[in-house]
This record gives structure tokens, sequence and C-alpha cells, in this order.
């Protein structure tokens, strides 16, 4: 009896010791972070089931040519404030499908419900009890030192979707933004973004100022009400934002006009396209500009038509208007010009056929400038000296810094301009005297340099794209000067 009594007492208190480690064993594991590795995203999860760090990776964690940016500052990503006791316990399951994770608090009520896939870009939480939230950038997702007007390129910023529209606000606004949001909201930098979706209408502080550099997005909850985030934590890529979710497509050149970001579109997959089939993105973007001046051919042929009706007009009217402008001044002058346009029968504004070309060119220009400057394919790609297409080439470190133009020597602008003179010399036709000639060489020179001051911060790739423009218009310059007869 003894005995028996004994062996009771001994089984309790070792079930008591159990349940005292196990308790410590519980309490000790709430209290170490959480990661969570995908196919896409490397997430690092607190015990209180905040979102610490977040890495993504473009197009595959696993992948040789492996793209890595950290979206998340140092006190987190997504953070969640609340009163009363805290967490105390979480639960992991895994699946074919990817990773739930459970927070509960001390009374076993769920806090956080996070679940992440295997595949893509996209997490979703359940939150209940929480009073805000907090989604934040840190460092590393700062935008690159930039020179030129490559600054501009580099510029992080909110974004809020409204309807059909994406609202642009810059983080040195210098009027604090508050605002209700019930579509996506968040940040982006050139290349990745942090967008949020809720379920509900959620108020949204939206931290600005003159030096401000990272993201800090504050939204107050109803800690009585369980709400439903979805977060997209990814590329700014069309592929991948479609698939996050179709409307996220409208982040991408979303400062441009529908039809513009149409051009934008079909250079993308044109140029993606091309680049199945070769080895080097520097060579897939000097054939798209070849196969976009072969597309562009009728248009261009036109548009010749017209400039060189406005220089055989020029010349024409060139010996008549310098008359008049030796015997008249002033009113009496106009209206002898008049007076000869119309005796002539030549429209007084018939120079403005020759903007016909440059109507033509600048839709593809703005097009392929925010298609390049924002291809995230082009990061970290390599061709020939140029380290990294998504960069100025940087060919050579100067012993010291240039203001506007920064500390490296670049070589590709300066190609691209030396094929534009060259271009310039070879534009000639018979019709024009050498006073015309002069002035049009003249105009053309000024437009190079003014070019050369424009690319020379640009991304390589961007140059790249430009300069074998340039080099085609030689090309296409000769052939035609070969069949007008008087050039040589």
């Amino acid at each position: 009896m003894i005995a028996a009594e004994g062996l009771a007492g001994s089984r309790r208190v070792g079930s008591s010791v159990l349940r005292v480690f196990f308790g410590l064993l519980l309490s000790f594991s709430c209290l170490a972070d959480i990661s969570v590795d995908t196919q896409s995203l490397r997430l690092q999860f607190s015990a209180q089931g905040d979102l610490l760090h977040a890495h993504v990776c473009f197009p595959l964690c696993d992948a040789t040519n492996v793209k890595i940016r950290r979206l998340s500052s140092e006190q987190g990503m997504l953070a969640f404030e609340r009163g009363g006791s805290a967490q105390i316990a979480a639960t992991r399951r895994d699946d074919e499908s990817g990773t739930v994770l459970t927070f509960l608090d001390n009374e076993n009520r769920i806090q956080h419900r996070w679940r992440i896939p295997d595949k893509g870009w996209v997490i979703e939480v359940d939150s209940l009890g929480a009073d805000s939230a907090v989604m934040q950038s840190g460092e590393d997702f700062r935008p690159p030192p930039a020179s030129g007007f490559g600054y501009l390129l580099e510029q992080s910023r909110y974004l809020i979707f409204d309807g059909s529209s994406v609202e642009n606000i810059g983080f040195d606004d210098t009027e604090q933004t508050t605002r209700p949001s019930t579509g996506w909201f968040g940040f982006r930098s050139r290349f990745w973004t942090a967008m949020l979706l809720p379920d509900a209408q959620l108020d949204l502080q939206l931290v600005v100022g003159e030096k401000v550099q990272d993201a800090r997005i504050e939204m107050q909850l109803d800690p009585l009400v369980e709400h439903h985030l979805k977060l997209y934590l990814g590329p700014v890529e069309p592929g991948a934002l479609s698939q996050a979710a179709p409307e996220l497509e409208k982040l991408m050149y979303s400062g441009l006009w529908f039809w513009l970001r149409w051009i934008c579109q079909a250079l993308y997959f044109m140029l993606n396209g091309i680049a199945m089939y070769l080895p080097q993105w520097g060579l897939a973007v000097m054939v798209l500009s070849v196969l976009v001046g072969l597309l562009m051919r009728p248009l261009s042929n036109i548009a010749d038509r017209l400039q060189a009706q406005v220089q055989q007009v020029d010349t024409r009217l060139a010996p008549l208007l310098a008359e008049i402008k030796k015997d008249y001044k002033g009113a009496e002058q106009s209206e002898k010009i008049l007076t000869m346009y119309k005796e002539e029968g030549v429209h007084p504004l018939y120079s403005l056929k020759s903007l016909a070309g440059v109507m033509v060119v600048i839709p593809i220009f703005i097009g392929a400038f925010d298609m390049l400057a924002e291809n995230i394919h082009l990061v970290g790609e390599s061709f020939l000296w140029i380290t990294d297409l998504s960069s100025p080439d940087q060919f050579l470190r100067l012993p010291f810094d240039l203001p506007f133009f920064g500390a490296y020597m670049n070589l590709l602008p300066f190609i691209m301009t030396g094929f534009s003179f060259v271009a310039s010399k070879l534009h000639r036709h018979p019709s024009m005297d050498e006073a015309l000639q002069r002035k049009q060489a003249r105009n053309l020179v000024f437009m190079s340099i003014g070019f050369l001051i424009l690319f020379y911060t640009f991304p390589a790739g961007m140059v790249l794209y430009w300069a074998t423009n340039n080099l085609i218009s030689i090309f296409r310059t000769w052939w035609k000067q070969r069949k007008i007869p008087g050039t040589s």
C-alpha cells in the first residue's frame, strides 16, 4: 500500500515536471523568431506574429540569375500594435501548398494567422485584436545614389489604388497625407514593391517629409473585427503582378496615359520574346531597336516625305524671304511675308509638316524609355564592358566627382552622340542650298549634344537602345543618299 502510494506520488511529480518542462519549452520557442522560406520569399516572423524581415527573389530564390532585395526595415515589415496580454504560443503547419502560422494569446484565442504559399509573392494574414498596424521599408529598399537626370529614375514612392487610377506620392512630399483606402496601397522603388489589400476600408497615414527616406504607412484597425489582409511582396514585373492580382498591373508605367502604357507593354513583351532566343539581354535590346525601326518604317517614310517637302519649300522661299527682310522692317515686313506666302501658294504654317516625324518618334521614345527603365530583367545583366544594364555603363572611374555627371566616365552616351554626328553630316538634300544645309546640320548637332546631356547618367540599356537606333539611322540615310542625284 505504501509502495503504491509512493509510486503514484512519483508519477504525479514526474507529470508535473514534464508539464513544467514543456511549458518552458513552449515559452522559449515563442521567444524565438520563426523563419519561412518559399520559392520566392525569405520571411521571418516574431513571436508576437509580426512580419519582421522580408527578402524577395526574382525569378526564383534558387535560380542561377536570381535577383534578391530586402524590403523590410529593422523595426519590421508589417507590425501590429495591441493592448492587453501578449501572445504566448505559436503553431506551424506545413503541407504541399505552403505554410500556416497561427499565433495564440494566453487564453488560446487566435490573434494572427498567416498563410504563406510555396509559390508566388502573395501572403495573407487574418488579425484580431490589434488597434493599429504599420508597414514600412528599410535602408536596403532605398534607391542607389544617382547623378544627373538618372536621379529621376531612382525615386521610391507611395502608391494608392483608386478604382482605375493609381496615385503616386513621393516620400519627400511636404504635406502630411491622411486618407481612407479600400484598394491596394503600399510603396515601390524602381524594381520592387510592397502592396497591401485590406478587406475593408482603412484609414491611412503616409509619413512624408523632405528628409524622409523610408516608407511608413500607419493603419487604424478595429480590435473587435477580424481583418483579412493580402500582402504582395515582389518585383515590379507584369507576369508577377498579374499572377498576384490583375489590377496590380496598373502599377507599371502608372504615370503614363493608357495608350502610352500599351506601347510600353508591347515593347516589353517584344523584348522578352527576343531574349528567349538570344543569350544576352544587351543583344536583345539592340535587336529590339532594329525591329521597332522596321515596324515604324511606313510611318517614317511618310514623315521623311513631309520633311522633304518642307525643305523644298524652304529652298524656294529662302531668296524671297532674305530680300523682304533686307528691304522691310516691323509690321510692313510681316505683311510682305504673308503676301509672298499667298502668291507662292504656301500656307504660313507649312513648316509644321516637319513635326510629323517628331510626333511619330516621341511616343515610341517615351515607351522605350519607361519600359527599359522599369525592366527588372536588366538588373545585374552584363554586356561587353557594361556590368549592369540597369545602371550607367561606368566605363572608367574618375579621380574626382563632376557636378551633375558623377564620378564615372560613361562611354556609351559618347558612342550614341558620335553616331548622331555622323547621321547629321549625311543628312542633306540637293534641293537645299548651302545655308540651309549648314542650319540643319547645326540644329542636329545641338540636338545631339542635348541628348548626350540627357542620356549621360541614364541606364546603359536605355542608351544602348538609342545608340543602336542612331546607327540604323546612319545606314538608312547613307542608303537613301545613294539614290538621290547630286549626292555622294
